[in-house]
């Protein structure tokens, strides 16, 4: 009897190590398509606002992006084209659809969490859009605009500030 149960237990726990084997090969698969998504939507954002900051004028008219270009812009505004910080190693600027998550933690001196990022930005405050912030948020961290310096929580990266306004 205590033969059938353990090997009825030794060959449950192998299923389940076989299955086990194979969800985290899926993951991983699932990881790689995550990142080349990414990395996509990266470059895609990058080219509009390259476009953007063209002016438009040597771009056909089906590719023209609006742009709100003014000198004297309000650095709290979010919708101002000065973006609200840069990374001082490269000069780079953020994507512009990152700029109001950027702003906020520009502003406050402690990591925040993606759900008071939702609330305090203006956002839904589902689970939904919460996730969907995080997963943007780590793609933040990955490209070197924010650290994690606990689980789940954002903050900017040290390399990371607000430009110097003329």
């Amino acid at each position: 009897m205590e033969q059938e149960l353990f090997a009825l237990l030794k060959e449950r726990e192998e299923a389940a190590r076989v299955r086990v084997e194979r969800l985290q090969g899926e993951l991983a698969a699932l990881n790689v398509q995550i990142a080349a998504a990414e990395d996509e939507l990266s470059r895609l954002e990058i080219t509009r606002e390259t476009l953007a900051t063209l002016g438009g004028e040597h771009i056909s008219p089906a590719l023209q992006f609006e742009s709100s270009l003014s000198g004297d812009a309000n650095p709290d505004d979010l919708s101002a084209p000065v973006p609200p910080v840069v990374n001082l190693a490269t000069g780079e600027v953020p994507a512009e659809g990152d700029w109001p998550v950027l702003a906020l933690l520009a502003r406050t001196d402690v990591p925040l969490r993606a759900k008071q990022i939702c609330e305090q930005t203006g956002e839904t405050v589902d689970h939904r859009h919460i996730e969907t912030l995080r997963m943007r948020l780590k793609r933040m961290v990955r490209h070197g605009w924010l650290d994690e310096p606990d689980r789940g929580l954002f903050a900017l990266a040290d390399s990371v500030r607000a430009p110097v306004q003329p």
